[in-house]
Parts: C-alpha cells; sequence; structure tokens
C-alpha cells in the first residue's frame, strides 16, 4: 500500500512539473535550441559535448553566398552542427525554409550579430520557434551574420535548408525589375560635386509608378533637382519613400495607399530634362539617405537540389584544397593529403562541407573526395 501511495505521489509531481514547465514555456517563449537543450539535462557530460560543438562551429570561418541550399544527413549517434557567415544587407528579408517537417525532426537554428566583422553575439539575435522548420528575419543593418543550425537526433535522416533574401517592398515603377535598374546608390552626380542619393529605374514615360509599400502621401510638389515628385511614409518603419521626376502625379498630400497603388507617371522633369524617362528612387530615415536598392531588388527563386548526403569520406587526390566557401573563389584553409578519412557535414551543390580530425572544417568539391559508408 505504501509502494502504491509512493508511486502515486512521484507521478503526481511529474505531472505537475511538466504543467509548470508549460506554463513557464508560454511566458518564456523558449526557441527550439533552447527545447532541445532539454533533452541532455539528464547526461552532463553528452550536454558539455554538444556546447563545445555549438561553440566550435560558431567560431569557424566558414561562409555562404545567398541565396543557396544546403543539405545534410542527421545521425543518433553524432551531433552534426552547422555553422556559416553570411552577408545580409539593411532592407532584406532574411529567410530559411526546410524540407522536412519539424514533426519528422525538429531542427533549431539561431542566428547571431557580428559585430566588426569579428566579434560574435554571445546570444542570438532571432532563432526558430519549436514545432517549425523555419526563419524569418527582417534585416535593420548591413552586415555579417552566423547562422548555427543543429537538430534533433535521429537515425539516418535526409533534409535540407534553403537560405534566401527577399526584397522588403513592392518594385515601384510597374512591369519593370532589376534590369531597369541603372544607376545606382553612390555615384557621382554635378561632376563629381554629390553622389547619387537613390537608383534610377528607366522606362517609357507614362509608365506607372506605384506604392512600395502602404502608408500615406506625406508630401507632393514640383520643385528643385526632382521635378514633380512624391514622397511616400511608410506605416510600419517610419521611413519615407521618395519618388522623382514624375512626368504627373495622381494623388494628393494626406491620400491613404496600399502596395501597388498608382502614385504617378514616370517621366524626366527637374534635373532630368536631358536624360531618358526614369524614376529617381531614394529612401529616408531618420539618420538621412540609405541604399533603396535591396529593399526592392528582385531574387530569384530557388528549389531544393536533389542530394544524397554520406556521412564519411576519403580524400583522393595528392593536393585536396579545403576552402572557407564552397567555390575556387573562395580562401583557402589548406591542402589534405590523399586518403585522409573526412567528416562529410552537409553538401551545397557541388561542394562539401567536411570536418577533419575532429577540428578542421572547410568546403572541398565533390570532385576530391571518395565517398564511403
Amino acid at each position: 500500500m505504501k509502494t502504491n501511495f509512493t508511486i502515486i505521489i512521484l507521478l503526481f509531481l511529474f505531472v505537475s512539473c511538466k504543467q509548470v514547465q508549460k506554463v513557464t514555456d508560454v511566458i518564456t517563449n523558449p526557441s527550439a535550441s533552447e527545447i532541445l537543450e532539454r533533452g541532455f539535462e539528464n547526461n552532463d557530460s553528452v550536454f558539455q559535448q554538444y556546447k563545445l560543438r555549438y561553440n566550435n562551429a560558431k567560431k569557424n570561418r566558414l561562409k555562404l553566398v545567398l541565396p543557396t541550399v544546403i543539405a545534410s544527413k542527421a545521425d543518433s549517434k553524432d551531433l552534426k552542427i552547422l555553422a556559416y557567415t553570411i552577408n545580409l544587407r539593411r532592407g532584406e528579408h532574411f529567410k530559411i525554409e526546410s524540407n522536412i517537417d519539424a514533426d519528422t525532426m525538429q531542427l533549431a537554428i539561431d542566428v547571431y550579430a557580428i559585430e566588426n566583422d569579428s566579434v560574435i553575439a554571445e546570444k542570438p539575435m532571432v532563432s526558430n520557434q519549436p514545432k517549425t522548420n523555419e526563419l524569418a528575419m527582417k534585416v535593420e543593418r548591413t552586415s555579417n551574420y552566423k547562422v548555427v543550425i543543429w537538430h534533433e537526433q535521429k537515425p539516418n535522416t535526409d533534409f535540407a535548408l534553403m537560405l534566401f533574401t527577399e526584397p522588403s517592398l513592392a518594385f515601384p515603377v510597374s512591369g519593370k525589375g532589376n534590369k531597369a535598374i541603372q544607376s545606382f546608390w553612390g555615384a557621382p552626380r554635378g561632376g563629381g560635386t554629390r553622389s547619387h542619393k537613390g537608383i534610377d529605374i528607366f522606362a517609357k514615360r507614362g509608365t506607372p509608378v506605384v506604392a512600395a509599400t502602404d502608408g500615406f502621401i506625406s508630401d507632393t510638389g514640383n520643385r528643385g533637382l526632382g521635378g514633380k515628385q512624391v514622397w511616400l511614409r511608410d506605416r510600419l518603419f517610419g521611413q519615407s519613400l521618395y519618388y522623382a521626376h514624375l512626368d504627373s502625379i495622381v494623388v494628393s498630400g494626406g491620400n491613404r495607399v496600399r502596395v501597388g497603388d498608382t502614385l504617378g507617371f514616370v517621366g524626366n522633369t527637374g534635373n532630368a530634362k536631358t536624360t531618358p524617362p526614369h524614376l529617381h528612387f531614394g529612401i529616408y530615415t531618420r539618420g538621412g539617405a540609405i541604399d533603396p536598392l535591396p529593399f526592392v531588388k528582385q531574387t530569384k527563386a530557388i528549389e531544393f537540389d536533389d542530394i544524397t548526403v554520406t556521412d564519411h569520406g576519403e580524400t583522393k587526390l595528392k593536393i585536396n584544397e579545403l576552402r572557407v566557401g564552397a567555390g575556387v573563389e573562395n580562401e583557402k584553409i589548406q591542402n589534405i593529403k590523399p586518403n585522409v578519412t573526412v567528416n562529410i557535414l552537409g553538401q551545397t551543390k557541388q561542394w562539401l562541407h567536411l570536418k577533419v580530425n575532429d577540428t578542421l572544417e572547410g568546403f572541398m568539391h565533390q570532385s576530391l573526395v571518395r565517398k564511403v559508408r
């Protein structure tokens, strides 16, 4: 009887702890990484090994150029941690998507700020949430960032991650795209006395100029270098979008507009009288003008590659170059001797992300590696 009572008490405490944890999670909103770390709570040696690998990966020199797809294979015996430096520009939306859902295997994705291109922040600035294998981040500062990815330990589970960016604003000239942009931020103007504070988008006279975001018209007019111009105030982020050299204007100050609404039509008024019709598009914040290109530059869609990643391999040639990135243009880390066993952590196109001697990481072209089971 006493034994049964003790079991009942223990079960009650267990259930109570679970309920308390659920309530706490509602308040603290833990990330997927924090949830997965709880799996190590009863095994300190495994937890310490995980932290060591995580921190070493976080400090590696490897980098990826977006957009890209990185494929990998989970292993219940060996925890793989993928980490890469990426460059993001203010005005972009950075996204990560996976071809595997969290019900099959939970992924943990953390993004860290890098200060002065060298010091990585201690805590992530954004992480994915439990029960999802995707992440989205609005880029507030042009800089390098560190992405660290690991996973729930599962036996032989293939997965892939797509890393890409999207513009945060709609394209401001109807029916046009990147090819229409023919003058960029910083180009000399006025014989070198000033620089271009925006981008020029060329189109036929009368092509509709449209709202790149929801907001309201803070000002319109016909004056100065910009000629006929419209100022659109962004409701969400408090920045002003500047449309200049218009042939005509169809909105007035105080008007509310939605994405895609026509504001006016392409022209060459103001100091653009001697140039073909185009829209000068600029963005102004409290700190002044900023480069609008990342806000509107359209990106190509990518698809998941059909790649099956093996866990191990051996170097094949007399000289096997290990590099910091997936391409021969990237800095070489060192040459690896032939017949050296390597662990394959991931693959992007024809480049393998390898670990040599449990410490050295880099990318090597697949032609230099003999895959083994």
